[in-house]
C-alpha cells in the first residue's frame, strides 16, 4: 500500500488489548451519511449526525424558534432501520456567537459552516463563568423532544466536533476567546439537562438548572468533546492524547469537576490521512499509535479509566487530496483499520461518510444508483467478520505480517492475516506466503468481498487486503 519510504508501515505490536474476550456488537460498525435518503446499503448500527444540516444553526435558526424538519428525516430513517443516532451539538448559531462575523468557520461542505459558527456563545466567558443559558436553552429543547416525539432514538449526545481545529473551535477568536474551560462548562451543562451530575458533583453553580439537572432524557449519554490528530508526520499521531490530556486537566469556573468527569463515553477521531498533497497513502496500522496513546492518557486520569472509547468520525480522509483514489488500496486500509481497532477496544466506530463525492472522504459509494465500491463491499464484509465474534489473541505482527485471532460460540475460529509491506491497486495484488499455524486446523479461508474457499496445503499467499483462516465456513 505505502506510495514511498515516508509510509512504511507500522511493525511493533500495540500494548492495547482492551478488546480480547469482548464479543463484537452490531454497534461496533457505524457511519456517517448526508441524507436520510441515501441510507448505507451495508450493516450499521448507529448514525452520527455531522454534516446532516441537522446542527444547532440549522434547527434553532432564531432564539427559541425551531425548524425540526431536517432532524425529523433522519430520527424516521433511524427508527425504520433500527439504529440509534449520535447528535453533536456543535456549531454555535450566528444570533448567538460571540463573533457573528468570523468567516473562518465556513467550509466545504455544502450548507455547513457559517459566521460565528465555531465561536462560543456570548453568554459564556474564557474561564467557563457566565449563565450559559444559550447552550442550556437549546439543549433543553433537543432532550425534550427527543424524549416526547422521538422516542429517545438519540441515544448519545456528543459536546463538540474536532475543538482543536479552529475551522471547528476557534481559539483566536476576537471576542471572548474560546477556552478549554468553555468546553468543559458546555459538557457539565448538557448532561445536567438531559441527566443528573455524576456521583458526587452537582451542576455548575453559574447555571440557572438545580443543583441535581433537569435529567430530561434519562438513558441518553453524553460523548466528550472529541480531538483530532493527522497521520503524517506520524509525530502527529499523538494529538488526540495530548488533546484529551489538557481537557481532562481543566476545570471550569463554579465547578470542582474537570474535564471529562460529565461526560459517560471518552470521545476522539481516528483519522490517519496524510497531508493534503503529500502523495502518501493513509496507513492503517497507525491507528495503533493514536489508541496507544489515547489509552496512556487514559490510565493516568482519574475516574477515566472504564469509560468506552468511541471513535466518532474516521476513514482514509480525503482521498484525492491524498492521492489515495484506487479502490483496491482503499478496501485493503479500510479492513485493517477496522480489524486493529476492534482488537485495541474501541467500543464504536462512526465511518465518514457513505455518500461522499466518489473517492473523497472515505466514500464507500460510487452514485446513488450506482454500485458501492470495493471498500463499501469491504465494510460490509467486516460486519461478517467482526459482529458475533470475539479477539482471543490482540493483533499482532511478525516483521509486516500482522495476525488477529478471532472465535465464535460453537467452536468455530478464525485468523484475520496480512502483509502490510504489500500492495494492491489497478487489480495488481503483490502477495507473500503465509504458512497456516498448525495448532488450529484451519480449513477454509475467506477474502473481504466474501469468497469462501477451502484451504489447500500449509500455506496460503497473503497481500494488503486480510484473509480470515477460518475452521469452518462462517457461520
Amino acid at each position: 500500500m505505502p506510495t514511498g519510504s515516508d509510509a512504511a508501515s507500522q511493525t511493533t505490536a500495540p500494548t492495547t488489548t482492551n478488546g480480547v474476550g469482548q464479543v463484537g456488537e452490531a454497534t461496533f460498525l457505524d457511519m456517517h451519511t448526508g441524507s436520510p435518503n441515501y441510507w448505507p446499503s451495508v450493516p450499521v448500527g448507529s448514525l452520527r449526525l455531522w454534516d446532516t444540516g441537522t446542527q444547532w444553526p440549522l434547527i434553532e435558526t432564531s432564539s427559541g424558534q425551531y425548524d425540526w424538519s431536517g432532524l425529523d428525516g433522519f430520527v424516521s430513517a433511524a427508527q425504520a432501520h433500527n439504529v440509534d443516532l449520535l447528535f453533536n451539538l456543535a456549531r454555535t448559531p450566528t444570533w448567538a456567537s460571540s463573533d457573528p462575523t468570523d468567516s473562518s468557520c465556513s467550509y466545504d461542505v455544502p450548507g455547513e459552516g457559517g459566521p460565528g459558527q465555531c465561536d462560543p456563545p456570548t453568554d459564556i466567558n474564557g474561564d467557563g463563568s457566565g449563565t450559559d443559558a444559550t447552550w442550556i436553552a437549546w439543549v433543553t429543547a433537543l432532550a425534550t423532544r427527543n424524549g416526547t416525539t422521538y422516542n429517545h432514538t438519540i441515544k448519545f449526545y456528543e459536546v463538540w466536533n474536532e475543538w482543536n481545529i479552529s475551522l471547528f473551535w476557534n481559539t483566536s477568536a476576537a471576542v471572548n476567546p474560546a477556552t478549554t474551560a468553555m468546553l468543559v462548562r458546555l459538557e457539565q451543562d448538557a448532561r445536567c439537562v438531559i441527566s443528573t451530575p455524576p456521583a458526587g458533583f452537582t451542576c455548575n453553580s453559574n447555571s440557572s438548572l438545580p443543583p441535581n439537572g433537569l435529567n430530561l432524557d434519562p438513558g441518553a449519554q453524553i460523548v466528550s468533546p472529541s480531538p483530532v490528530g493527522a497521520g503524517y508526520p506520524t509525530s502527529n499521531l499523538g494529538n488526540v492524547a495530548k488533546q484529551l490530556g489538557i481537557y481532562f486537566s481543566t476545570q471550569a469556573n463554579g465547578s470542582s469537576a474537570m474535564g471529562g468527569q460529565f461526560a459517560d463515553v471518552i470521545g476522539f477521531h481516528g483519522y490517519v490521512g496524510a497531508q493534503k498533497g503529500s502523495g502518501i497513502c493513509p496507513i492503517p496500522e497507525n491507528v495503533n499509535s493514536v489508541v496507544d496513546d489515547l489509552a496512556g492518557t487514559v490510565a493516568s486520569t482519574p475516574g477515566e479509566g472504564s469509560k468506552p472509547w468511541f471513535d466518532t468520525e474516521d476513514s482514509w480522509s480525503q482521498a484525492e487530496s491524498e492521492g489515495f483514489t484506487d479502490q483496491d488500496r482503499q478496501a485493503a486500509f479500510l479492513a485493517r483499520y477496522l480489524i486493529l481497532q476492534r482488537s485495541l477496544g474501541v467500543e464504536r466506530t462512526y465511518w465518514y461518510r457513505w455518500d461522499s463525492t466518489n473517492q473523497y472522504a472515505g466514500a464507500l459509494w460510487t452514485s446513488p444508483s450506482g454500485p458501492i465500491s470495493e471498500g463499501g463491499t469491504a465494510f460490509g464484509e467486516m460486519s461478517n467478520w467482526l459482529v458475533g465474534s470475539t479477539p482471543t489473541s490482540a493483533c499482532t505482527p511478525n516483521g509486516t505480517v500482522w495476525t488477529c485471532a478471532f472465535s465464535r460460540p460453537g467452536g468455530y475460529q478464525s485468523l484475520a492475516v496480512w502483509d502490510a509491506s504489500q500492495d494492491c491497486q489497478n487489480g495488481d495484488c503483490t502477495t507473500t506466503t503465509f504458512t497456516i499455524p498448525t495448532n488450529v486446523n484451519y480449513t477454509m479461508q475467506r477474502d473481504i468481498v466474501g469468497n469462501e474457499t477451502s484451504v489447500s496445503g500449509t500455506t496460503v499467499p497473503i497481500g494488503a487486503k486480510p484473509i480470515l483462516l477460518e475452521t469452518e465456513p462462517l457461520p
